[in-house]
């Protein structure tokens, strides 16, 4: 299909115009203008660049891409690499930010709800996709450990538990935000969810989390991602019958952690 007619339907299909966002959702660069093999990634990382290009992708789909509104930055050292990758290979390269975390079908959001097989899910502001985050509860209470477990399982993540740790607390409802969704408690003394998921947290969160006893599951912002934009892949490809990989990197595990030693 021409690229034109695919970033017309997703601007339809995740409502773009809707939303304020720092993101330029849709094209960001242009490639090829007819569109046979996707691949979908996270962020448009010179990794995910490199790798949709080696699997012969003509578009890259991500949810973060290298254009933001108001970023003015020298085009230098590894952000120079990445756009050289993409103007040599002559990929398209789209982006849908906050679109992508807030869509009821495929969205970030959604993912994780499912994920936990929450019931009557909602946006925090009743009926409004442009609140991105979203709420739901448990058909019977779970503990603080079985929903980690869950989410540590299905996303291949390490899961960090903030405020209250007790793993056998009974949890009935949760607040669902991926990415930098800490912003819902950082200043919110009196939080109305009993619970919170995210990807990425602030200083100011170990605090409130704790002053108001409230457990804070922070996922990796990748890790919390990972699945809105692979499900979207997923739904292109069976509508308009395009070939689609999606390239998971999994970075947050690619680390090295060096605990105190408590003498």
């Amino acid at each position: 299909m021409h690229i034109d007619e695919l970033i017309a339907y997703l601007h339809s299909y995740l409502d773009v115009g809707s939303f304020s966002d720092a993101s330029l959702n849709g094209m960001q660069i242009e490639g090829f203008k007819n569109c046979t093999k996707i691949a979908t990634a996270v962020t448009a990382s010179l990794e995910a660049i490199d790798a949709a290009i080696e699997e012969g992708a003509d578009t890259l789909l991500v949810h973060h891409g290298l254009l933001w509104k108001g970023q003015m930055s020298p085009i230098r050292g590894t952000l120079k690499e990445r756009y050289s990758a993409i103007l040599e290979s002559n990929i398209n390269l789209l982006a849908y930010h906050l679109p992508l975390d807030a869509n009821r079908e495929v969205g970030n959001n959604s993912y994780l709800c499912s994920l936990l097989d929450l019931k009557n899910t909602d946006y925090v502001s009743a009926g409004d996709p442009t609140s991105i985050a979203m709420k739901g509860n448990f058909e019977s209470k779970k503990s603080i450990s079985e929903i980690a477990s869950v989410l540590a399982d299905s996303l291949q993540c390490r899961v960090q538990v903030l405020g209250n740790c007790d793993r056998n607390a009974l949890i009935s409802d949760v607040t669902v935000c991926s990415g930098s969704g800490s912003f819902l408690i950082d200043s919110n003394y009196v939080p109305k969810f009993e619970a919170l998921i995210t990807g990425d947290v602030n200083e100011q969160t170990y605090h409130m989390a704790k002053e108001t006893g409230t457990p804070v599951f922070v996922l990796g912002h990748d890790a919390s991602e990972q699945g809105g934009i692979k499900l979207l892949g997923d739904h292109i490809a069976r509508r308009f019958d395009i070939e689609h990989i999606h390239l998971h990197f999994n970075v947050e595990n690619e680390v090295a952690v060096y605990d105190y030693s408590d003498k």
